[in-house]
């Protein structure tokens, strides 16, 4: 059994009864990939460290009704992405579009022999229009599937994918542009 997982597991099982040094543990080993996943939907340092606040706030709150401890990674991401979409709703940032497309149009796919620094592509996707970004950011980066993205953004999944291919023929255009400057 993997040593992480076990302690997970057993500082949840502390955490349901009350310990709060299990929570600080828990809290120091899930904050910084919970705001990495906020900021990437997000693109605002203080917002996604008020999603992160707020998801903890909710975890700790709720943690008695987690039955399955080996869960909890993917039970508080969860979490963070649905506070993530609401403050979005909350500040009516998120703009998807509005019409419906049967068809999805073909994208240039990239060229997978160009190599550009991490950073430089995070920006290209941090530039990406705010709606684009969170369907990205949910589908290439945190693995969610189209039907899933539609529950959790209350769009119609044809959207979620028109709202991807078209992150991902911006960032093509985006990372060319970055490769020949």
């Amino acid at each position: 059994m993997n040593r992480s997982i076990n302690l997970t597991e057993q500082l949840v099982q502390q955490c349901k009864h009350g310990n709060e040094r299990a929570r600080l543990a828990l809290f120091q080993q899930f904050v910084r990939p919970m705001y990495n996943v906020a900021f990437r939907m997000l693109g605002n340092q203080y917002d996604a460290e008020d999603v992160v606040q707020d998801s903890f706030v909710k975890v700790f709150r709720k943690i008695n009704s987690l039955n399955d401890t080996k869960a909890f990674a993917s039970w508080l991401k969860q979490i963070v992405v649905n506070e993530a979409i609401s403050h979005i709703r909350k500040q009516k940032k998120m703009k998807f579009a509005p019409e419906t497309v049967d068809v999805i149009p073909d994208v240039e796919e990239p060229d997978t022999d160009i190599e550009l620094p991490m950073e430089q592509i995070m920006k290209a996707v941090m530039e990406l229009p705010h709606g684009a970004r969170v369907v990205f950011t949910l589908r290439a980066i945190e693995g969610y599937r189209f039907n899933e993205i539609a529950r959790i953004s209350g769009q119609t999944e044809n959207n979620c994918k028109v709202q991807y291919h078209r992150a991902k023929k911006l960032l093509n255009s985006k990372l060319k542009s970055m490769l020949y400057a």
